[in-house]
């Protein structure tokens, strides 16, 4: 239908053309040859005029059937502005041309060589912009980055360079969206001599780096399974790759210590930006290293008259382990003797990855805390036999209380995700305590009754005004177990 459209408005356009052009002609032939000069003055802007629309509808037709229709799908994306305005120039040239051949007579070659010697004056005139011109040319040949890629482009400064998506390619210079909302104009020489980065390209996975230190008195083992672990609990965010995990490297050595290269990969701005993905590496890192006792190193100068004391927490010591206890709720109202009791009779566990601390339906007499690492919280919840993970304990998170207090059965299975630390605290160390000190029970279900009440806000989503009520409730329950469990 559109080619015959286009092929009766052509046939169209050349009738009327061959009538205006005869037309004064045909007054001559009538003998009036004053009306005949006056029409054909007339009749040279007219065919000027219609040489010209006729060059509009041919470029409004390449632009929209060739260049945004058959070469668009071939390449796949939008194409370049540059082609398309270099097509519109070609074809006025040719409508230029051909008015100066047929509306006045003149020779084509001659336009053509006047034409050539005007282009190498306003060439030298105009040589920037000629390099501005052959460049975008070059960029949308080679087909080194495309509309909607993400480019990094170099610092004058020699600092951080712009960052930028490719909005438009146009004949002169090519246009960039900013993360923060701003439009950078490049020109395409500067493309042309400058090294500029391709994010997307081969592919969108792309790998980043954080940098962080921590201080030579720190096993590189433990630091390594510390800042895995922090890396793993935030890779599985949209965003990060699943297909490779993260690593990490001890890149160097100075002054103030180890330092340690988080590396990791992202698909950028899908929908993390790099700045935000290192936010959240970084956090957590630092999250996992404080829940450890590590703090990153700094620059200091430190004079010691007496043996060096401790930095971190190193979890040999009892004093490590009852600074430790002081962050578990349950035994917060304990006093220091008591703490040290506890810390005493602690045992340490490390977990390789994949191996199971417990399963569900075990026997169990004993609490956890996790230290180091990640572990996995599996259940079956199809009654298939298939467990699932639906939950991941960090460092800081304690578990297995209920079997310590009330000897109830595990509830679930925990598997170590990474190579993982953890503090057993068997079930006659805490009965010693609720013998010397029975007031001991109500606190300890009372913390264990709002850890579950969170729980069940997190999924029911019960008001505040009622959370008070189900922790009485709760609490009865749990110590009613507790004497009970103890008795027996």
């Amino acid at each position: 239908m559109r080619i015959r459209s286009f092929a009766i408005g052509s046939l169209l356009f050349l009738g009327i053309f061959q009538v205006i052009e005869n037309w004064p002609v045909f007054l001559q032939s009538l003998g009036l040859n004053e009306a005949a000069r006056a029409s054909a003055h007339s009749l040279i802007a007219l065919e000027i005029l219609f040489w010209l629309v006729g060059a509009y509808l041919i470029n409004r037709i390449a632009n929209r059937f060739f260049w945004d229709g058959a070469i668009a799908q071939t390449m796949q994306r939008p194409v370049p502005g540059v082609l398309k305005e270099l097509s519109t120039v070609f074809i006025y040239i040719i409508a230029g041309a051909c008015i100066s051949g047929f509306v006045f007579n003149q020779s084509v070659t001659a336009f053509l060589a006047t034409l050539g010697a005007g282009g190498v004056v306003l060439g030298f005139a105009l040589r920037n912009l000629l390099s501005d011109l052959f460049t975008g040319l070059a960029v949308n040949f080679d087909n080194n980055f495309a509309i909607g890629d993400w480019l990094i482009l170099p610092s004058s400064s020699g600092g951080e360079g712009t960052v930028g998506q490719v909005d438009e390619i146009g004949w002169r210079c090519t246009r960039l969206t900013c993360e923060d909302g701003t439009t950078v104009v490049m020109p395409n020489s500067m493309l042309g001599l400058e090294k500029v980065v391709n994010v997307s390209r081969p592919s969108m996975m792309t790998r980043y780096e954080a940098d962080i230190t921590i201080d030579y008195t720190i096993p590189v083992e433990r630091a390594r399974r510390i800042l895995l672990a922090a890396m793993e609990s935030v890779s599985a965010q949209e965003g990060f790759s699943k297909e490779t995990k993260p690593k990490v490297l001890v890149s160097n050595t100075g002054k103030r210590g180890v330092k340690y290269t988080l590396r990791y990969w992202i698909h950028p701005w899908h929908p993390l930006s790099p700045n935000t993905s290192r936010d959240l590496i970084l956090t957590a890192a630092l999250q996992h290293l404080q829940t450890a006792g590590i703090t990153p190193a700094y620059t200091k100068a430190e004079v010691f008259h007496e043996p060096m004391p401790a930095k971190h927490f190193q979890g040999h010591s009892i004093a490590d382990k009852v600074s430790l206890l002081t962050h578990i709720t349950i035994f917060e109202k304990l006093e220091e003797a008591e703490l040290q009791r506890v810390a005493a009779e602690m045992r340490r566990v490390q977990l390789s990855p994949g191996e199971i601390l417990f399963r569900r339906d075990d026997e169990g007499s004993s609490l956890f805390i996790l230290i180091e690492g990640l572990l996995n919280v599996r259940v079956d919840l199809n009654g298939s036999g298939q467990e699932q993970t639906v939950s991941q304990l960090s460092p800081g998170d304690f578990f297995g209380e209920m079997a310590l207090l009330t000897g109830e059965r595990r509830s679930a299975t925990i598997q170590a995700q990474t190579t993982a630390v953890v503090y057993e605290i068997s079930r006659p160390v805490v009965i010693q305590l609720i013998q010397e000190r029975p007031e001991i029970s109500e606190c300890m279900s009372r913390a264990v009754a709002h850890r579950q009440l969170k729980l069940d806000q997190a999924r029911d989503q019960i008001v505040n005004a009622e959370a008070e009520k189900e922790v009485q409730s709760i609490t009865q329950q749990i110590l009613f177990k507790m004497k009970s469990f103890f008795k027996s």
